[in-house]
């Protein structure tokens, strides 16, 4: 830095001004009612605004006086966000560049107000490199824009006007490029995942996005864009159902993406998942195991990826029909720390794993106390058990047809073919089936059901209900799980495993 910056900055930036800003942690302000409200939330004192309020003041979240010291913590707060740590480990390099960034553009932005032009020019170029080199287009555009702003206001310097008019231009156009990707991939997950369109529907909106997108990729070559085209091309193949071509487009996006001088973690991790999840259906085990290491390579321990990773590999056991590696998985979940943190459907699918778990124990596949140790007692008729469920409970569809699954599948297990078993009525459980699982992303669970219902009979409908499980059997071999519209996460353990051990058992 010249030292007409750094006269530039001393100039712009006084001391009075520094004693005006308002931070936690302030030398003198330990016992202050600001101070005492942040502690008083982080430690789970105050569950609610009228909390607060009645504690410091007597009253509720309408006075005055408690709405005064609120915004004086949200300001202090808003403040300190400026001086967050970056070196803690839960930050990685491209995290950090990011805060960084971001927290020094806004500081050159501020600088150029108070028209210390010398200083917010040098800072520009200074985040500018950085920019560059972790590929946050959108804010190397916005520097560009301002660079190119604050040298045709300085006189004589024609060829840096030029120099970034020309990289404000070609920015503008990457960011052009990357918010057609993300809002193509955007508009996809809402129909996909949401079941808005038909997989027919989707597949070819899919793949004239990818036709459009897949050939500027190069000329945009950034990692952004190269995740959202290569996801969209990922959704066009799921939805015609075909699990080899998506592996394939997964290792031609991690090819391109791993080999990038600054690679996210995040981005090859989300479509390394996609893959293993299709190995997973395809029945594409590997000896060693290599992408399931690749995938735990890529995420944190204890992050929200990581969970998701745990959850993909948990499967990946069990359709490979290694038990005691899922359990293993599962213990690993639930001993985590972290655990405790996890909410709505992510702790839902856990505890409906345990269940399974629980399962295979009846079955014969795992030790019973093993299980037990690890995954708790387990009754699935027990009121306790279906409030341990925050989301699956309350939906008809998803991951709600493994939940009504369970009691029926585990009462075989056990030998009691009794309907109080089941959880509901045998006459409930075909009007759901008949309601909920006739379509065409659910039919497979529809067969299934019926086929557990008729076994349930063969006691005493012996020839009949036999005649009914072999007819349903071969409809369900016909039937291929349908990756589009529905994950295979619904069948825990492949319907044809469960299948075979219940009738051999």
């Amino acid at each position: 830095m010249e030292f007409d910056v750094l006269k530039d900055l001393v100039r712009t930036i006084t001391r009075n001004k520094v004693k005006q800003i308002e931070v936690l942690g302030n030398p003198g302000q330990e016992s202050s009612r600001t101070e005492e409200l942040y502690d008083g939330i982080q430690k789970g004192e105050f569950l609610s605004d009228a909390d607060a309020a009645a504690y410091f003041f007597e009253s509720d979240e309408k006075d005055p006086k408690y709405r005064k010291l609120r915004n004086r913590l949200i300001r202090q707060l808003i403040n300190t966000s400026f001086f967050i740590d970056v070196q803690q480990p839960m930050f990685s390099d491209r995290g950090k560049a990011m805060y960084n960034c971001y927290r020094d553009y806004a500081a050159a932005y501020i600088l150029a107000t108070r028209e210390a032009h010398q200083a917010s020019v040098y800072l520009l170029h200074q985040v500018l490199e950085q920019t560059v080199k972790f590929e946050f287009t959108s804010l190397s555009a916005d520097i560009c824009r301002e660079l190119r702003t604050q040298y045709a206001l300085t006189p004589g310097d024609q060829s840096n006007h030029e120099k970034f008019s020309a990289l404000h231009r070609l920015y503008e156009d990457k960011r052009y490029w990357e918010v057609k990707a993300f809002d193509y991939h955007e508009n996809l997950i809402h129909h996909y995942i949401a079941g808005r369109s038909t997989s027919n529907e989707v597949h070819q909106l899919a793949a004239r996005y990818f036709e459009e997108l897949l050939p500027k990729a190069k000329e945009v070559d950034t990692m952004q864009y190269y995740l959202f085209t290569y996801n969209v091309g990922v959704i066009m193949h799921l939805s015609a159902n075909n699990c080899a071509e998506t592996i394939q487009i997964c290792d031609e996006a991690l090819q391109i993406i791993q080999n990038r001088k600054i690679s996210n973690r995040g981005a090859l991790a989300s479509i390394a998942i996609q893959k293993l999840a299709c190995m997973t259906q395809l029945r594409l085990f590997e000896p060693d195991d290599a992408t399931v290491n690749y995938c735990l390579s890529l995420v944190e321990e204890g992050g929200f990826n990581w969970f998701r990773v745990q959850e993909t590999i948990f499967y990946y056991n069990l359709y490979a029909r290694n038990y005691e590696k899922a359990l293993k998985v599962f213990e690993q979940v639930i001993q985590h720390p972290r655990y405790e943190i996890l909410s709505g459907s992510t702790r839902d699918m856990w505890t409906l794993h345990g269940g399974y778990l629980h399962l295979l124990a009846a079955l014969g596949k795992l030790d019973a106390k093993v299980v037990e140790t690890i995954a708790g007692y387990y009754n699935p008729n027990t009121t306790r058990y279906s409030n341990d469920f925050e989301v699956f409970d309350k939906e008809k569809e998803g991951m709600n047809i493994p939940l009504v699954l369970l009691p029926i599948l585990y009462s075989i297990a056990k030998g009691e073919h009794n309907e109080e078993n089941f959880g509901r009525s045998v006459e409930a459980l075909d009007k759901y089936r008949k309601r909920y699982l006739e379509n065409d992303t659910n039919r497979r669970s529809a067969i299934f059901l019926k086929m557990i219902l008729a076994l349930t009979k063969k006691d005493f409908d012996g020839a009949r209900a036999e005649r009914k499980m072999e007819k349903e059997w071969a409809l369900l071999q016909q039937e291929p799980p349908q990756v589009a519209g529905q994950s295979f996460a619904v069948e825990v353990v492949p319907y044809e495993d469960i299948w075979q051990m219940l009738t051999q058992k």
